[in-house]
C-alpha cells in the first residue's frame, strides 16, 4: 500500500523511466497475475485517464515533500504552466507486491469517482510505466489541519464546528458513492489554502474501498488511534467505521488530544473496544452539550447504533446552534494541549503503524494482563484509564497520562493466568462465566476470579466485559468503597478478572447477624453507600444496579466496611440523559428506566432511596408479586411510610428518602446534596443509637429470601455483565435484568440477550 510519507525511509531521486508506449503501460498494469474480472473494471477506469506521454515531458520535479517505504512525494511544476504547482506521488513498483500495485489503480479509480466532491483531494494526472507509477494531485498549500491549528493564537468552538461541518458533509457525499475511506486521521485532512482554516481536503484514499448496501468489508486496516472497534475485533464492517473515525477527529479538534490512548496498541485497542473515553472537565466544561452528544453518538461501539453521515449532518451541533454562541466558547486551551502533546511527532508513530502491518498478530496480541495489587506489584506503568493527556505517549495513540493516574498496568506478557493463579473453589457458574476462589501461587493471597469464556461472545458482549474492566480500573483509587479489580488477563479463549474476594457476604448477612441494630447503624451504612456512589459520579460513572445484594463485605469482622460491587451494568455518562439501555433489578429500578426515557447517573439515587428504605425497615417501598403492578407503582411513585414500622425512625431519615424517591430525575436529590442532608451531618449519634431497629431485623429475616429471589428469578435474562455474577463468596446471586416495556406500556417482557 502506498505510504505517502508515513515512515522515515527516503527514496533516491533516480531518473524517470524512458518513454513507453500506451500498450506497454497497459500491459504493465495488467502484469498483476491475480487480477480478477471483478477488479479489472477498476483498473480500466484508472487507465481511462492515463496520460500516455512520459511524466517528465509534462512535469518538472521541485522540492521533496515526504518519503515512504514505497515512494516519495514531490512538489512538481507543469512545464507549460510554470505558475501551476502540484504534488506528485512517485511509487516504485519494484517494491510493491501484486496486490499493492493493484491497490494503486483502485485508489486512482476512487479519486476519479470523487472528482466532483468539493472537499476531496483531486487527482490531476496518472502515469503508468513498467517500474513506476505517478499520481499527480492538487497541492494542499495549507498543510494538514493539525499543523494549522497548532500555529493559531485563538480558537473557538465555532472554529471547530466549521471544520466539523466540512468533514462530515464531505464524508456523507463520499459514502453516498458507496466508498469507505478507512483511514481518516488528522494527517489525511489537508488544507487547500494557507489562509483558510476550513478549506479541508480529505486525502489519501489508499485504503478506500467500495462497499454497497448490505455489503461488508473484512480487511483489518487503519490507524490505531482512530480505528473502529469492529475492525479491531475482525468482524465485518461497512462505512460506519468512518463515522467512528470522525468521532475521534471531532473529539481531537475540540480538546487537542485523541479520545483513546494507551501505552501500546493492545492497551489502546482494549479501550476502543469498550469505548472508554471521557469528556474531561478541564477541556470540555464549556463545550456545548450538542457537541458532546454528537461525539458520543459517533463513538458508539455497536455500529448499528452509531450515527450515520446523514444523522450527523442533521445533528443539533451542525444545524441549530448559532455561530455567535459557539464563538464565545474559547478553546485556546486545546491549542496549548496540541502543542504540549507534540502532535506531529507523537501521532506519526501511531499513524504509520498499520500501514505496513497486515498480520493478525498486530490486531490480536498475545496474553495481556495488568496488575493493580500492591503486594505483588512488579510493573511500573500507570494505568491508562481515561485520564486527560499529559505524559508520555506510545505506539497507538498519542500518550497515556503518566503521573496523573493511580493503579498499575503491566506490559504485554507471556505469563498466563494459570502461571500466577490457582483455581481452588467454584463459587458460581453462569451461562458465559464461572466465578472461582483463586489463590496467588507466590503470595497465597485469596481472590475471586471471574472466568469468561470468549467462544460465542458477540461484539456487544466483548464491549460489556471490557467496559466493566475499564470502569473498575478507573475506580482503583477508591478501594475503601468499591471492590477492586486486582488483575485482568485477556487470553485467546478466556477473559480472567481477578478481584477482591468478598468473603463477608452482603449487607443482609451483616445485619441479621448483629445482636442489636439501630438507626445509627443504618445511617452509617447509607453514608458509606453514598460515599461510594459519589466516587462513581465524580468519575462520570453510573452504576445502574445499586441494591443490598451489591453491598458486600471483605470479611466477617464486625468492623468491616461495605463495598459497592458488580459493575457489569455500569456505564460512563458522557452527557445528561445519554443512557438508553434499560437495565436494573425490578424492585430497585428507577421510573425513568421503566418509562423508556434516556437517563443518567440519577437512576442511582433512586436505587439508593430504595436501598435505604430496606436498611431501615427490612423491606422495600415497592413490593409486589405481580411485576406489572410493581412497575406501575414505581412509575407512579406510589408508596408510603407504614406507621407501625416507621414511628420510631427520625424525620430526617424520612426526609432523605422522600428526596430520593422523586419521580422526576431533575428534581431528585444528587449525591452531594444527600451527603449534606441533616440526617448524615448533624451531631445526632446518641439519638439515633437509641432508635432500635431490631424489629427491622425481624422483617428482614422474614423477607430476606424474597428480596434475594428478585435477582434470582432473572438468572438467565440479564445482559452479559449480569450473567457473569459477582465476587461474593456467599451471596445467593447477583443477576440483574434487562427490562423492556412495550409501546403501550401494558405488558412487560425480558430481553434474553
Amino acid at each position: 500500500m502506498v505510504s505517502g510519507g508515513d515512515d522515515s525511509m527516503v527514496m533516491s531521486t533516480e531518473e524517470v523511466a524512458p518513454e513507453t508506449s500506451t500498450m506497454e503501460c497497459i500491459e504493465a498494469a495488467f502484469r498483476i497475475s491475480d487480477a480478477t474480472l471483478e477488479e479489472a473494471p477498476q483498473i480500466l477506469e484508472a487507465l481511462y485517464g492515463l496520460n500516455v506521454e512520459p511524466f517528465d515531458n509534462i512535469y518538472r520535479l521541485e522540492k521533496r515533500l515526504r518519503s515512504g517505504s514505497f515512494g516519495t512525494v514531490y512538489e512538481c511544476q507543469h512545464v507549460s504552466h510554470p505558475d501551476q504547482l502540484y504534488a506528485v506521488k512517485i511509487i516504485d513498483r519494484k517494491k510493491l507486491k501484486p496486490k499493492d500495485d493493484k491497490a494503486v489503480f483502485t485508489e486512482v479509480a476512487v479519486l476519479r469517482e470523487c472528482h466532483e466532491i468539493d472537499n476531496v483531494i483531486k487527482i490531476i494526472d496518472f502515469f503508468v510505466e513498467p517500474d513506476k507509477l505517478y499520481m499527480v494531485q492538487m497541492l494542499a498549500r495549507g498543510g494538514d489541519v493539525f499543523d494549522r491549528l497548532t500555529a493559531r493564537q485563538k480558537y473557538s468552538e465555532r472554529d471547530a464546528r466549521n471544520l466539523a461541518v466540512t468533514l462530515i458533509k464531505t464524508m456523507y457525499e463520499i459514502h453516498k458513492k458507496t466508498i469507505v475511506h478507512r483511514d481518516l486521521k488528522p494527517e489525511n485532512l489537508l488544507l487547500q489554502e494557507e489562509l483558510n482554516d476550513t478549506s479541508i481536503l480529505v486525502a489519501d484514499f489508499g485504503f478506500a474501498k467500495h462497499c454497497g448496501s448490505g455489503q461488508y468489508l473484512k480487511t483489518r486496516c487503519g490507524t490505531p488511534a482512530f480505528v473502529a472497534p469492529e475492525i479491531v475485533l475482525g468482524t465485518p464492517y461497512n462505512a460506519s467505521c468512518d463515522m467512528w473515525s470522525i468521532g475521534c477527529l471531532l473529539y481531537m479538534i475540540i480538546c487537542g488530544y485523541p479520545p483513546f490512548q494507551g501505552k501500546d496498541h493492545n492497551d489502546l485497542f482494549r479501550k476502543i473496544r469498550a469505548s472508554d473515553f471521557t469528556f474531561h472537565d478541564k477541556y470540555w466544561k464549556k463545550v456545548s452539550l450538542p457537541a458532546k452528544q454528537l461525539i458520543a453518538g459517533l463513538l458508539t461501539v455497536n455500529a448499528k447504533n452509531r450515527l450515520t453521515g446523514k444523522q450527523a449532518c442533521e445533528s443539533s451541533w451542525i444545524q441549530k446552534l448559532p455561530d455567535e454562541a459557539l464563538g464565545n466558547t474559547d478553546l485556546t486551551g486545546a491549542l496549548r494541549e496540541m502543542k504540549k502533546f507534540k502532535a506531529r511527532e507523537k501521532l506519526k508513530s501511531a499513524m504509520g503503524a498499520v500501514r505496513w502491518v497486515a498480520t493478525a498478530n498486530f490486531w490480536v496480541g498475545g496474553n495481556i494482563s495488568f496488575s493493580q495489587h500492591k503486594s505483588r506489584q512488579s510493573m511500573t506503568v500507570p494505568a491508562g484509564g481515561s485520564a486527560a493527556p499529559g505524559g508520555a505517549g506510545g505506539a497507538g495513540g498519542g500518550g497515556a497520562a503518566a503521573g496523573r493516574q493511580s493503579g498499575k498496568l503491566a506490559e504485554i506478557q507471556q505469563a498466563t493466568f494459570r502461571d500466577r493463579y490457582e483455581l481452588v473453589t467454584k463459587i458460581r457458574k453462569g451461562s458465559f462465566a464461572t466465578v472461582w476462589e483463586c489463590h496467588h501461587k507466590v503470595t497465597k493471597e485469596k481472590f475471586a476470579a471471574k472466568v469468561i469464556k470468549r467462544a460465542g461472545l458477540s461484539a456487544d458482549d466483548d464491549e460489556a466485559v471490557l467496559n466493566e474492566v475499564t470502569i473498575m480500573q478507573s475506580l482503583s483509587r477508591h478501594g475503601k468503597y468499591v471492590t477492586q479489580l486486582c488483575d485482568f488477563y485477556e487470553e485467546k479463549d478466556y477473559f480472567f478478572m481477578v478481584m477482591e474476594l468478598m468473603a463477608g457476604g452482603d449487607v443482609f448477612d451483616q445485619i441479621v447477624e448483629r445482636t442489636s441494630y439501630t438507626e445509627k447503624d443504618a445511617r452509617d451504612l447509607v453514608k458509606t453507600l453514598l460515599t461510594a456512589v459519589k466516587c462513581l459520579h465524580e468519575n462520570g460513572i453510573a452504576h445502574r444496579d445499586i441494591k443490598p445484594q451489591n453491598l458486600l463485605l471483605p470479611s466477617k469482622q464486625a468492623a468491616a466496611n461495605i463495598k459497592l460491587c458488580d459493575f457489569g451494568f455500569a456505564r460512563r455518562v458522557h452527557t445528561p440523559q445519554s443512557i438508553t439501555h434499560r437495565v436494573g433489578t425490578p424492585t430497585y429500578v428507577a421510573p425513568e428506566v421503566l418509562k423508556n426515557i434516556p437517563h443518567d447517573e440519577r437512576v442511582d439515587m433512586w436505587s439508593v432511596g430504595v436501598t435505604m428504605h430496606v436498611l431501615l425497615v427490612g423491606y422495600a417501598p415497592f413490593m409486589e408479586d405481580d411485576q406489572l403492578k410493581l412497575f406501575s407503582k414505581i412509575k407512579r411513585g406510589e408508596w408510603r411510610f407504614h406507621r407501625p414500622d416507621w414511628r420510631h425512625i427520625s424525620e430526617d431519615a424520612k426526609d432523605l428518602i422522600r428526596a430520593l424517591l422523586v419521580i422526576d430525575p431533575v428534581e431528585r436529590m444528587t449525591v452531594d446534596e444527600a451527603l449534606r442532608c441533616p440526617w448524615l451531618t448533624q451531631d445526632n449519634d446518641e439519638d439515633l443509637s437509641n432508635n432500635s431497629l431490631n424489629g427491622s431485623i425481624s422483617n428482614l429475616m422474614s423477607k430476606r429470601q424474597k428480596l434475594r429471589s428478585v435477582a434470582k428469578t432473572v438468572l438467565f435474562m440479564g445482559k452479559i455483565g449480569a450473567k457473569f455474577g459477582n465476587n461474593s463468596a456467599s451471596s445467593d446471586g447477583n443477576i440483574a435484568e434487562v427490562v423492556t416495556v412495550d409501546k403501550d406500556n401494558n405488558t412487560v417482557e425480558f430481553d434474553k440477550q
